[in-house]
């Protein structure tokens, strides 16, 4: 027996006004994600529904962390993220993508999928720069991040380059 999507959102049944739902996002949320950059994870989601005659507004607040790899040690740790977006379901004749944050669907639509859009938010809500907080790196690693390789020496010479030695004779404002 298959599970029931608990991400469908009535459309077409639901009554005129504010409505509420809220959701726990686990584990098993991410491994239902075809290639999902994040495995590991517990947030809450709050998605505060507003239907009206021609649309539904929908404000996905987000708080919780998830598992990512650290950019500058490289072990994983939870990151905090906290997020509130907001999307727009406007009732029409085609089913259509107007927007990142706008869909056209038809008001006999009996539910709309949102765990697209949830897990979206969530990825969106991770930081582009992933770090511990101070002072839990792998010390391992900071360690060899902080040695100093000795400079290659170069060497000096006062010579220059025949070829370029001529460049030094031309006169640039002669007219």
């Amino acid at each position: 027996m298959e599970k029931k999507n608990e991400f469908l959102i009535p459309v077409s049944g639901l009554a005129l006004g504010s409505h509420t739902f809220e959701y726990e996002i686990d584990n098993d949320f991410f491994a239902g994600m075809d290639y999902s950059e994040v495995q590991q994870g517990k947030v809450s989601v709050k998605v505060d529904i507003d239907r009206q005659e021609t649309m539904l507004t929908l404000h996905f607040d987000l708080n919780g962390s998830v598992r990512v790899p650290c950019d500058r040690c490289a072990d994983e740790f939870d990151q905090h993220i906290e997020s509130q977006q907001d999307f727009f379901l406007k009732l029409g004749t085609e089913n259509a993508q107007e927007s990142d944050d706008v869909a056209v669907v038809s008001p006999d639509l009996n539910e709309y999928d949102i765990r697209p859009l949830v897990y979206e938010y969530i990825i969106l809500a991770i930081p582009m720069h992933r770090v511990h907080p101070e002072g839990q790196c792998n010390p391992a690693v900071i360690e060899m991040l902080n040695r100093e390789e000795a400079p290659a020496e170069e060497e000096e010479t006062d010579t220059i380059d025949p070829r370029w030695a001529a460049l030094k004779d031309i006169d640039l404002n002669d007219k």
